[in-house]
Formats: structure tokens, C-alpha cells, sequence
């Protein structure tokens, strides 16, 4: 099945009924207008996405109007810092490694997350060094996007 636009979500009433295919697009690839991918039923997808196209978690890609597929976003390694547990200071010098390392983060009303870019050792020893209240688990990231930050081609900030 071809993919060549981001049609709705999956909880519009258009798609009720539809047999359901779901591709797991990690949050690495969200951004990527050009994939082939095979979904979890085997049927295989290119998804020929416009340039600066984001795959959010249940975005409705393809339709034949028997079959729709859905974009889902997988739980991958990552650091969850969640604001009540830590200082204004140790958030800060925890903003300020992330940013030097142009880290993308993903920002709730209760914590931030960001990738995990080394081991899981390392990192819990990074967190514990600057102070910092955190663990390391495998949650979906980006569901919707990232938070606005050098990390986003839109945010401004070049090199």
C-alpha cells in the first residue's frame, strides 16, 4: 500500500470499521518522508510523505477504504526526569546538557524525556552525578511531536 499523506487520526469516524494495519515508526524516523515498512498484519508500506512530514502516534496514512494505516509510536530507551522530583538547579544543569548535546526532548506536564543516546549504566550515572532525580524506561516518545528545541529543524538555531 502506498502512503503519500497524513489523511486524519485514527479515532476519526471515517476510519470506523476499516480493517486496521499499524506500522511502528519510532521517533527517529518520524521525520523521514521516505520509508518502506512492513506493518504488524505483514501487508508493506512506502510511505512517500511530503518533505518536513512528521509521523505523530495514530496518524492515518493510508486508506483504501477496506484497510487503514496507522502510524504507532513503540516505547524505546529513554531518560524521564519528572519535574516534582528535582530542583530548579538540577533541571537546569540538566537543560543545559541536553541542549549542548542537541538532545530532542519530549515535555509533559509532569516530566521531561529525552532519548537515550549511551548505555542505561551511563546515563543513570550522568543523572546521579548532576543530582538529578531520574530513571531510565522504555517509553513511546514524540507522540505528537517534540518539544520546540535545536533538536527541531523548525526551532531556528543552525550551525
Amino acid at each position: 500500500m502506498i502512503a503519500d499523506t497524513v489523511l486524519g487520526t485514527a479515532a476519526d469516524p471515517v476510519f470506523a470499521g476499516r480493517r486496521r494495519h499499524h506500522v511502528d515508526i519510532g521517533w527517529g524516523d518520524a521525520g523521514k518522508h521516505r520509508q518502506l515498512v512492513t506493518a504488524d498484519t505483514g501487508m508493506e508500506v512506502r510511505i512517500m510523505l511530503p518533505r518536513g512530514s512528521f509521523l505523530h502516534h495514530d496518524a492515518v496514512i493510508a486508506d483504501d477504504g477496506a484497510d487503514v494505516v496507522i502510524v504507532r509510536r513503540p516505547a524505546e530507551p529513554a531518560i524521564r526526569v519528572r519535574f516534582a522530583d528535582n530542583t530548579a538547579r538540577t533541571m537546569l544543569l540538566l537543560g543545559h546538557l541536553l541542549g549542548n548535546q542537541h538532545a530532542p526532548v519530549d515535555v509533559d506536564v509532569d516530566a521531561l524525556t529525552v532519548p537515550l543516546f549511551t548505555s542505561a549504566a551511563a546515563a543513570r550515572e550522568m543523572l546521579a552525578e548532576l543530582g538529578v532525580v531520574g530513571e531510565v524506561v522504555d517509553t513511546a516518545m514524540a507522540g505528537a511531536g517534540w518539544a520546540a528545541t535545536s533538536a527541531d529543524h523548525h526551532a531556528g538555531h543552525h550551525h
